[in-house]
């Protein structure tokens, strides 16, 4: 394969949307086990149940 040829499929992989920041982590089996059924229980995607968690835990003090 060429190297222009990996780098636009790296680009695309890699692209997120303007506005945005990509979130990386490492994090314990057990946590990720219990943060997915958690997602399938509230019916939301892993995205959705992240966005609002950090929505709920950083922004609770300003909404007083």
């Amino acid at each position: 394969m060429s190297d222009f040829y990996l780098k636009s499929v790296r680009d695309y992989m890699t692209k997120t949307p303007s506005g945005f920041k990509r979130l990386n982590a490492d994090i314990p089996e057990e946590l990720f086990k219990e943060f997915a059924k958690r997602c399938i229980e509230e019916g939301v995607s892993k995205k959705e149940f992240l966005v609002q968690l950090l929505e709920k835990e950083l922004f609770k003090d300003s909404k007083k």
